[in-house]
């Protein structure tokens, strides 16, 4: 699973009996630049490694949004982690493998996912695990809430009847936050990235971020370390844009490439400040 930890010391929240601790302190610096709207509810849900920051909205005007809703979030990542461990003992390769590994239908729904992303991308099914948590999350609360944005380590699923701004990394130059335009008729949607230089994932490449954009989570986040690993230097920009715009066929809407100083975009990929 992902490599995040809780490290603030910060004495977790007591836990519900029988329900996993749920934490709603911020960990992450970048977590504190996200806005939201007077009707909507942010909360962070750490089940071990997996460390969720979920924005979601009341079902109706006036409807306040469930407040059990964060231990049911975080049931429901503890049973998808079950599954996944659960498999990587019948598959031991499902976890380390850096390449595609054959997986079967009898395989877990989440297993399943992440080796489909993992396949298309060529990547290990790990690359695709954040993505694929947030989407199964986003996609089991949906019913209860209109707009349920589920962030799983920089990688989103985003269900929304709002316009939004997702960010990307910052602007060097001005310190300001560059985003990524998702509109409500483009929803739901994916943004997932891999950086080698942000954040604690595995990047063989040395590029600042590779951003994805597709319906499919599981695809965006293999697809971003596929990206993300061809980022050897300013020149490989333009061979992840035309990698990206080849696999159009295959659910990739758009990428956002930056190294050295470098940046390519390709497909749906308006930019603006977040």
């Amino acid at each position: 699973m992902s490599t995040r930890r809780n490290n603030t010391g910060k004495r977790p929240a007591p836990a519900t009996p029988n329900v996993p601790t749920v934490h709603t302190d911020h960990v992450r610096g970048y977590r504190k630049r996200t806005a939201r709207h007077p009707d909507e509810v942010v909360f962070q849900v750490v089940v071990e490694e997996t460390d969720l920051w979920v924005t979601t909205s009341a079902g109706h005007p006036g409807q306040p949004v469930q407040p059990d809703l964060p231990d049911q979030i975080a049931a429901y990542v503890t049973e998808l982690r079950g599954q996944i461990k659960a498999w990587m003992l019948l598959v031991p390769d499902f976890r380390t493998s850096l390449v595609p590994v054959p997986t079967p239908a009898s395989a877990p729904e989440v297993a399943r996912r992440m080796a489909h992303g993992a396949d298309i991308a060529g990547v290990g099914p790990f690359a695709a695990v954040a993505g694929t948590v947030a989407q199964m999350v986003a996609e089991r609360f949906a019913p209860v809430s209109p707009d349920i944005i589920v962030e799983n380590g920089g990688d989103i699923y985003i269900c929304s009847q709002r316009d939004r701004v997702v960010g990307l990394l910052p602007d060097p130059a001005s310190g300001e936050m560059i985003g990524v335009v998702v509109k409500a008729a483009d929803c739901p949607v994916s943004l997932c990235s891999s950086s080698a230089t942000i954040g604690h994932s595995l990047s063989l490449g040395v590029g600042d971020i590779a951003a994805v954009r597709a319906r499919d989570a599981s695809l965006a986040d293999a697809a971003a370390t596929l990206f993300g690993n061809m980022l050897q230097g300013p020149d490989d920009v333009a061979r992840v844009t035309e990698r990206a715009a080849a696999m159009a066929h295959l659910g990739i809407e758009g990428v956002y490439a930056q190294c050295g100083g470098r940046v390519g975009i390709w497909g749906n990929m308006e930019l603006a400040v977040a």
